[in-house]
């Protein structure tokens, strides 16, 4: 956004000098994090939390740096969706090569570039993201959920892996009675700190 200053907190010290945006860097974790006096109009957490073990203790650390009226936008994938599942089954090394033959990022899994490990928590599911910013006092204006772009990648360069996984989640759907394996893959949630 013009005119907007961004603190940038990053646990890789790599992806902080990558990082062309940020006016103040900061190299720590975002669940132990001390910001001191800083406070801040919004906090971003995009595709985060499903990285950390404890996802509610960096959403309280940055809850408590927002300015009244300030916004937290949490993006992330949905957990028990078809792609958060396979995601859980599949070793790390294959996501690299998803990200390098499929999504086309030649440095993919190298320091400093995607993809990251996943903790996939417990509590960054997005109910229960929603559940805790409630429990912040916090008014959850924006709950909605969508297909990512890596779905259609891969469905536009490689088909028969994409039918496969579109197998895998029509029979996730079958055996769970809808309850996992859902297509939308991403969520994005908004919400606003009622504190005055």
């Amino acid at each position: 956004m013009k005119g907007a200053r961004y603190t940038v907190v990053d646990i890789s010290k790599e992806q902080l000098e990558k990082n062309k945006d940020a006016a103040e860097r900061i190299l720590g974790d975002a669940q132990t994090i001390d910001y001191g006096d800083r406070r801040f109009d919004a906090c971003v957490f995009w595709d985060v939390l499903e990285h950390l073990e404890s996802p509610r203790s960096a959403l309280l650390r940055a809850h408590d740096t927002l300015s009244p009226g300030g916004l937290v936008f949490v993006k992330g994938p949905i957990l028990n969706s078809a792609k958060g599942i396979f995601t859980d089954l599949t070793p790390w090394w294959t996501h690299v090569l998803f990200y390098r033959y499929v999504l086309r990022q030649k440095n993919a899994g190298k320091p400093g570039y995607a993809p990251f490990r996943v903790e996939h928590a417990a509590e960054a599911s997005h109910s229960e993201i929603a559940g805790t910013l409630k429990e912040l006092g916090m008014d959850v204006v924006f709950v909605g959920e969508y297909v990512s772009t890596q779905v259609h990648a891969l469905k536009d360069r490689i088909p028969p892996l994409y039918w496969l996984y579109e197998a895998f989640g029509l029979l996730l759907r079958t055996t769970s009675a809808g309850k996992i394996g859902g297509r939308e893959t991403e969520f994005l949630i908004v919400a606003k700190c009622l504190r005055q």
